[in-house]
């Protein structure tokens, strides 16, 4: 995703972090990630811009004892890619890709519109399991 947000830019690409922090689990990532709803986990959403707009909301949650267990930092990220620590690691396995229309309720306020599509899937290798949410926004794929 970031490579191809990276060339549709023409370079301009970065990740403004909207906010990174302990909360509870939603139902549907508890379930997800087979852990009771409401449970603590780490969160991180962000915006990914690209040809002068944001063109992605990203939602990132995994379990505290996971992501402590994994040797991954991901709290030093700051406006790094997820995915650049993702991938440059081929121990870490990704799963089958979901899709499915995204509720607005759960859009930042600045880019809060309806019927818009996701996809979502979960990173794994060893205890660590990383969910993570890319919801495409109105303008994806930027036009040339």
């Amino acid at each position: 995703m970031t490579r191809r947000l990276i060339e549709a830019g023409h370079d301009d690409f970065r990740v403004e972090v909207l906010q990174q922090s302990v909360q509870p689990a939603r139902h549907d990532e508890a379930l997800a990630l087979n852990i009771e709803p409401g449970e603590n986990v780490w969160c991180r959403e962000v915006l990914l811009h690209t040809a002068g707009a944001p063109r992605v909301f990203a939602r990132s949650v995994a379990p505290l004892a996971s992501l402590a267990d994994s040797g991954l930092d991901l709290d030093t990220l700051g406006p790094r890619s997820l995915g650049e620590v993702l991938f440059a690691d081929a121990r870490i396995e990704r799963s089958v890709i979901e899709i499915s229309r995204y509720p607005a309720a759960w859009l930042p306020s600045s880019c809060s519109h309806t019927g818009l599509w996701g996809r979502r899937s979960q990173f794994s290798h060893a205890s660590l399991r990383l969910l993570v949410c890319e919801v495409f926004l109105d303008g994806w794929p930027p036009a040339d």
